[in-house]
């Protein structure tokens, strides 16, 4: 029997048994996964989808190139990479993951970047953008929203870090004019941009759901509490404290379930989303195709350290002396940005279906 037939045998033995421990465990399995949908629709979609259609549209266009000038001397000298590399760093810190990887991927798809660059460059892309660092913080802090601030620098600080170092190992880029084309805005582009961006948020709130339901399965069997405890003897919390920090390792978006006093919880935040979670990770190996990710897991390492460090400093030190002590016991309904109903994301939502299924249509027709 060859290693590829045992490899493929205990591929399939492993998802058989999952699929047993998932009906065991449906319900637990059942009611993580509509939580998870909830937390997409009130979430995820309102937060990422409007930056994830603007950073397409800028790399489409080749505008991005533009946003790099006003730091050519610094990309050059400090960062050592061409300043329209600056501009995907700074896009990707503001356009929220796995969408640094996507458009670090097509830039290397279209020939403009090497793989060796795309995985330098990879290593300082991950980042949850400003909008989902809100919705944490607000949920973390609601009676202190502007502690979001903190929380940003911290994950982008720390970014700007991993950059700094790995132009250690880089030259100084040869000075010349940017070589990006620039292409006109038409409706065509921007309805392909839009259909673009539709199917990174059905691709990004598919895979939350189901590390949602992976998740209730393993909660179902003391997985994650056993986790929890582990940790609660190291640093002295309760389960009820760790359970969102503990699950948001594996899907990160579980962060806005975490509550306690701001002092605590948000540095603790900021390294955890710049780590990104592994749910993350598999996005962003599922986009980056034959560009190697390792790296860049790697370099999440010293990232998260970092980002705890900053943030920790940053934290007001009113905060610290009027943190609540008690805490609530954790619920699975997360704080989200709106309390009105998210009929606006179900619209979204249905549309991008509709949109899929058509260009499927079309591909068929073709064939």
């Amino acid at each position: 029997m060859t290693r590829e037939k045992i490899g493929n045998g205990l591929t399939a033995l492993v998802l058989c048994i999952g699929a047993v421990l998932f009906i065991i465990a449906g319900k637990e399995a059942s009611d993580s996964a509509a939580a998870a949908v909830r937390l997409c629709l009130s979430v995820i979609i309102p937060s990422l989808f409007a930056f994830t259609v603007i950073s397409k549209l800028l790399v489409s266009t080749g505008a991005y190139g533009i946003l790099g000038k006003p730091f050519g001397a610094f990309s050059r000298y400090i960062l050592r990479i061409p300043a329209d590399r600056t501009a995907l760093f700074l896009i990707s810190q503001a356009a929220g993951y796995p969408i640094g990887a996507a458009l670090i991927s097509e830039l290397y798809r279209q020939g403009r970047i090497s793989k060796r660059e795309a995985e330098d460059l990879l290593c300082c892309c991950i980042a949850p953008g400003p909008a989902y660092i809100m919705a944490v913080s607000r949920a973390a802090a609601p009676d202190k929203p502007g502690l979001w601030k903190a929380v940003f620098i911290s994950v982008f600080g720390a970014n700007l870090l991993i950059a700094l170092a790995g132009a250690l190992f880089r030259s100084v880029p040869e000075k010349k004019g940017t070589s990006i084309p620039l292409k006109p805005l038409t409706s065509k582009e921007f309805v392909n941009m839009v259909r673009s961006g539709s199917e990174s948020m059905m691709m990004i709130c598919a895979a939350i759901v189901f590390m949602a339901a992976l998740m209730g399965a393993a909660e179902r069997f003391g997985v994650l509490s056993a986790a929890a405890k582990f940790f609660g003897a190291v640093t002295g919390r309760t389960v009820s404290e760790l359970m969102p920090f503990v699950r948001s390792f594996f899907e990160i978006s579980n962060l806005t379930y975490a509550r306690g006093a701001a002092a605590d919880v948000l540095p603790a935040a900021a390294a955890l989303l710049s780590f990104g979670g592994l749910c993350v990770h598999m996005q962003i190996a599922a986009v980056s195709g034959d560009i190697s990710v390792l790296p860049a897991f790697l370099a999440r390492i010293p990232a998260s350290a970092a980002a705890f460090f900053i943030c920790k400093c940053l934290i007001p030190h009113d905060v610290m002396i009027n943190a609540v002590a008690v805490q609530a016991p954790v619920t699975r309904t997360p704080q989200i940005i709106s309390q009105d109903p998210p009929i606006l994301s179900v619209f979204l939502f249905i549309m991008t279906i509709l949109i899929i299924s058509q260009k499927s249509i079309v591909k068929t027709e073709k064939i």
